[in-house]
């Protein structure tokens, strides 16, 4: 009898241990140091340090998120709800970032070049792929990550040179027809380019700058609350033509126009910092043509 009791609490004392490890109370959550909860109380960040990083680096990321957060819920309104929770991972390295619905990947943590507010940018106001990239029927890449560029370029570190990068492009007949990159089809190619040819990565830079700098034009130019009205939607083309009365041909033109209008040309030395310009001329014409 003394035996059985004495297995029965040593199993309730192991059930509770286990219980008390696992389960983690709101309140102890909240205030661990490596947990950050947005000023309106709708979203949590919850910071996994795979770095290493010193705590002070920490503090850091955790006030550019609850800035970051406030100025994209504060841009453009969506239908799309954001998960409450969302884990921040701080990566060794320089990977590639990504950012989904409960998930932002960083790295380029330790020179300070990571794109926060790119990637919660696609956390926060959700975009034509799943939660794990898969890409939908019908919707885009186009605005989605050209909206992110904006918003990186306004509210992040870096300094913007998309448009200045166009001008590049342009002046070395290397100009993306936007209606390749609009296509819900050809954008793969684009976009999501195989990143282990030589070319790829280049190819998915200069994509990524062209949707930059357009939505730049359209959002400086036309406001944010008409840009709004074709973010993350289907047929692009037709949404442009109904929300600013010009068709897509016309306001392509509109911009190129202004950016060869630019004064201010990126330098050499600026534009091999960003991209290889012997890649951009090796990278198939066929990109470059309209059809």
């Amino acid at each position: 009898m003394f035996k059985f009791r004495s297995c029965l609490l040593i199993l309730v004392f192991l059930l509770t241990a286990c219980t008390q490890d696992t389960v983690i109370p709101k309140e102890q959550e909240k205030s661990d140091e490596n947990i950050v909860v947005t000023s309106d109380g709708k979203t949590t960040f919850v910071i996994i340090n795979n770095m290493g990083a010193r705590q002070q680096k920490v503090e850091l990321i955790k006030d550019e998120l609850v800035a970051a957060y406030d100025a994209i819920r504060n841009s453009i309104q969506t239908d799309y709800v954001p998960a409450e929770r969302i884990n921040v991972y701080l990566n060794e390295g320089y990977g590639m970032s990504w950012g989904l619905r409960s998930e932002v990947q960083l790295y380029g943590i330790t020179k300070g070049q990571y794109p926060l507010v790119h990637e919660l940018t696609h956390s926060l106001l959700g975009y034509g792929y799943g939660n794990n990239f898969e890409k939908r029927d019908g919707y885009g890449y186009f605005t989605p990550e050209g909206f992110a560029s904006y918003m990186e370029d306004k509210f992040g570190k870096g300094d913007s040179y998309s448009h200045q990068l166009v001008k590049f492009f342009i002046d070395s007949h290397k100009l993306m027809p936007i209606s390749k990159l609009i296509d819900p089809i050809e954008d793969n190619l684009y976009f999501r380019p195989d990143l282990k040819s030589p070319t790829g990565s280049t190819l998915q830079s200069m994509s990524y700058n062209h949707a930059a700098s357009f939505t730049t034009y359209l959002i400086d130019t036309y406001g944010l609350e008409k840009f709004e009205k074709i973010y993350n939607q289907k047929n692009v083309a037709n949404k442009i033509e109904e929300v600013y009365g010009k068709n897509m041909g016309e306001i392509e033109q509109d911009w190129i126009t202004f950016i060869k209008n630019i004064q201010e040309p990126i330098n050499e030395y600026k534009i091999k910092m960003i991209i290889d310009p012997s890649l951009v001329e090796q990278i198939d014409s066929k990109y470059f043509v309209k059809e």
